[in-house]
């Protein structure tokens, strides 16, 4: 008797003390399996065990704070790709975040009929 593979849900994990819940929510109903945590600190404890596919951080200020979380997210992050989703405006703060290892950004508020398209896009972009 032959056994179906078993689909693998693509795996994302949210950093940020202030992640966008209607993002999260989208990306569950889309199929996504969606983990949250507060912080990078929480989120080693998870990373490991959750091994997501990608992670979002969110950004809320442009500051050397927020910065340094995404410098903690890169090491942590082990090559996973990164997406900051921000919703400052201006290019500084992506012109920065792409500067120290953010792989893509995603303004909010963002448009729900794109986001399986530019999630399912970077992940194939990141696998060649």
């Amino acid at each position: 008797m032959k056994r179906k593979a078993r689909e693998v849900k693509t795996k994302i994990l949210f950093i940020g003390e202030n992640a966008d819940i209607a993002l999260f929510t989208a990306l569950k109903r889309e199929g996504y399996e969606t983990v949250a945590c507060e912080s990078p600190q929480k989120a080693w404890a998870s990373i490991y065990a959750f091994r997501p596919h990608l992670i979002m951080l969110h950004l809320s200020h442009s500051s050397r704070t927020d910065i340094a979380t995404l410098q903690e997210c890169r090491l942590m992050a082990e090559g996973i790709p990164i997406v900051v989703t921000t919703s400052i405006p201006g290019h500084e703060t992506v012109m920065k975040a792409l500067e120290e290892g953010a792989t893509s950004f995603m303004f909010l508020p963002f448009e729900r009929a794109k986001i399986k398209k530019v999630v399912d896009d970077l992940l194939a972009e990141h696998e060649n």
